[in-house]
């Protein structure tokens, strides 16, 4: 976690702590937990977790990479084999909102190519569309039911 990130979690830290040691019950989501705090220390924007956790293992596995003496195309492969392995799974709706947040944050620094970012957002969407779409109830419909046909008098 770089050193800004650090200090600006540091006070919602603290009011988790403080929580803690009161004996409040614990949050239902640290998604929430997390928000509620940041809005009540005054942080914005709150930060995504999700994001922040991507964004360290970029660091981490480019800095490792640097060491080792690679060359700067591998510094970068690695970098961005890390973000993206650290991304949120597609299922469920909060993990497809932190995976979208995470995808267009990779696009926004060049971690992640546009053309590329393009395919993830279209898989996040494909994903959401398929959890929030629900099948239709299907009532009698016509190749189900058969219909009563009369024979046909031959005069």
């Amino acid at each position: 976690m770089s050193n800004n990130l650090q200090a600006a979690l540091q006070p919602l830290l603290d009011v988790l702590e403080k929580i803690d040691e009161a004996g409040l019950p614990a949050p239902q989501s640290p998604g929430r937990a997390l928000e509620r705090v940041a809005r009540h220390g005054g942080i914005y924007p709150i930060p995504n977790l999700a994001v922040s956790i991507c964004e360290k293992c970029f660091v981490d596995a480019t800095a490792r990479a640097m060491q080792e003496g690679k060359p700067e195309h591998i510094i970068r492969l690695s970098g961005k084999l890390a973000y993206c392995t650290a991304m949120p799974k597609l299922s469920g709706a909060g993990n497809i909102r932190d995976f979208i947040a995470c995808v267009s944050y990779a696009m926004l620094l060049g971690i992640i190519p546009g053309s590329e970012g393009t395919r993830h957002l279209y898989g996040a969407q494909v994903a959401h569309t398929a959890l929030t779409k629900r099948p239709k109830k299907r009532g009698k419909s016509s190749h189900t039911s058969t219909a009563a046909v009369e024979p046909t008098k031959v005069k």
